[in-house]
């Protein structure tokens, strides 16, 4: 088990005033959970891992409205100093791991490096002259005379230029319809939109919306058109309309690709030709097999529709489409992940898998019986992963977590929407930076105005990343989380810019679990030497991930998250 010990050189400004920033944000936080022995059942925890006996906590975090505003820290002439954001884990049997959250660095030890750390702390030069350069060459402190915090700085920086610079959008997500002819009890899509409709969007605006997607991206960035709804395939006509618009309008090597995301329950012969012939690629919705999937995952009847989901995907997989699948987890199948994935494997050979985190269906529904706990969720997303690693199977959430822990380089934003390359349009002709928000009539404009979409959503939610909030200063996952959904952060906080706790929570599980198994790869058996300490190299680390890579024309690659490219 991985113990935050100490949190280096950065203090923690997550509960009182900082000076020079210029926004302040109530979050409702978890309280942190009791794990000591006769403590238990003080406090109770729901499915969803919010506290449900003895209330939430607020906790006032300031976001920085800019470098400028991120507070100096100390410098010394005569010693080598901590950088901020560097942290000392302790992982059991006489080992230690030094994290930078920020570089996405780790070195591994005996005693010899928890040594080396608090010499530094006390401002002392450590034993092993051999650790101080290693620290130095690697970022995690800074030679005399130099800021401990300047790499965060740089990082700030680089997320400021961004008013400055016009949005290229790699997501064109087009919500195609306001109905659906299932009715899953956790859908958050249909029962919040506003004032639905039961025609599609007309044909003309998506002629002048896919226009307007290309005008502003980049020819040879990769980039999505993504159909959804709603179920796309109650108008087909209009998937067909979209494709051919798309076709005629790209620019000679144009780097996009289509995709569909669908239940299948309408796909016939016909259509599954279509979408192979034009290269659609096909996500679909299934939760499991017939008595899971069926639990969910009904008709507006009431009845199952397993049946008919299963019927649609082999008619794609006949044809010659490029299948995915995607699964909510949920009370109803996480105790049976991993056998249903291996179901999924043998039963269909999906180019992707999407497992995804349960959300609230709707604002009044943040206690959701089906929601699960976030830790539960990591330990079981990761367990399936190490299993299918050498597969190369791409589960989408894990990838994005751990992609950025692998590469070493610090991920912004969990969504593309907060970065400013996703653009949504949905039945009514509105487009918007993000589908949650959108169906409910936030953040959605009428006019297809570049600079108004940057005032409205690049300018605000740029900020919407770890890198601005005090709250998450000493946090060892910071360099890979991205701040999570802004519609969950609504849901449980009533603030779009407040922290998403529950992404916060399972980011923060992911990463303890990434550097223990990185720890399994690079420590030598037996126990640990006291002097022994090693800097993963880049094929230790790539092992973390296996054969399973992110391939852009494929459905092994993220829709709206792929904010690393």
């Amino acid at each position: 088990m991985t113990q935050h010990i100490d949190n280096g050189a950065s203090g923690c400004g997550s509960c009182g005033p900082t000076q020079g920033t210029t926004s302040t944000t109530q979050v409702m936080l978890p309280l942190p959970r009791i794990r000591s022995a006769g403590m238990e059942g003080e406090l109770g925890y729901g499915r969803d891992g919010l506290p449900t006996g003895g209330g939430g906590t607020h906790v006032a975090t300031r976001v920085y409205g800019s470098a400028e505003a991120l507070p100096r820290t100390a410098t010394t002439d005569d010693m080598p100093t901590l950088e901020t954001n560097t942290q000392l884990l302790e992982l059991g049997d006489g080992g230690w791991c030094l994290n930078h959250s920020l570089r996405q660095e780790q070195i591994y030890g005996g005693a010899v490096l928890k040594d080396a750390y608090e010499a530094l702390r006390s401002g002392r030069n450590p034993v092993d002259e051999s650790i101080t350069r290693t620290l130095i060459e690697k970022g995690f402190a800074v030679a005399p005379g130099q800021a401990p915090e300047a790499f965060h700085r740089q990082l700030m920086l680089t997320e400021d230029a961004k008013r400055d610079v016009t949005p290229s959008f790699t997501l064109l997500r087009i919500l195609l319809t306001d109905v659906c002819n299932l009715s899953c009890d956790y859908c958050k899509v249909i029962p919040n939109v506003l004032a639905p409709q039961a025609e599609p969007t007309a044909s003309d605006r998506l002629a002048e919306v896919i226009d307007f997607f290309f005008a502003h991206s980049q020819v040879d960035r990769p980039k999505i058109i993504h159909i959804t709804g709603g179920e796309p395939t109650l108008f087909f006509h209009q998937i067909q309309h979209i494709v051919a618009t798309a076709e005629r309008a790209a620019r000679p090597g144009e780097n996009f690709w289509f995709v569909i995301g669908t239940n299948a329950t309408l796909i016939r012969d016909p259509h599954a030709a279509f979408l192979a012939e034009h290269d659609v690629k096909c996500i679909v919705s299934m939760d499991g097999p017939e008595e899971i999937h069926d639990e969910l995952r009904k008709n507006h009847g009431g009845r199952g529709s397993w049946r008919m989901v299963d019927a649609g995907i082999r008619r794609l997989k006949a044809a010659g489409a490029e299948v995915s699948l995607s699964m909510v987890l949920g009370q109803h199948n996480l105790e049976r992940a991993d056998s249903i994935i291996e179901w999924f494997m043998d039963q269909y050979q999906p180019t992707g898998l999407g497992v995804n985190f349960m959300k609230p269906p709707t604002p009044d529904q943040k206690d959701y019986d089906q929601l699960i706990d976030p830790d539960g969720y990591a330990d079981r997303m990761y367990a399936i992963h190490k299993t299918f690693r050498d597969r190369g199977l791409f589960l989408e959430l894990v990838y994005r977590k751990l992609q950025p822990f692998v590469e070493q380089r610090y991920r912004f934003h969990d969504c593309g929407a907060a970065g400013g390359t996703n653009l949504n349009v949905d039945a009514k002709g509105n487009v918007g930076p993000c589908k949650s928000f959108l169906v409910m009539d936030r953040l959605a404009m009428r006019n297809l105005d570049i600079e108004e979409y940057q005032t409205a959503v690049v300018s605000e939610w740029r900020k919407r990343s770890p890198i601005y909030y005090t709250h998450c200063d000493g946090c060892s996952a910071r360099g890979m989380c991205g701040n999570g959904c802004a519609y969950d952060a609504m849901i449980h906080s009533g603030d779009e810019m407040a922290i998403d706790t529950r992404s916060c929570q399972y980011t923060q599980r992911f990463n303890q679990l990434f550097i223990e198994d990185l720890f399994e790869q690079v420590r030598p058996n037996g126990n640990i030497d006291p002097q022994w300490w090693h800097v993963p190299s880049k094929e230790e680390r790539g092992r973390l991930l296996g054969a399973v890579s992110a391939r852009p024309r494929t459905l092994s690659y993220s829709i709206g998250h792929q904010t690393l490219d």
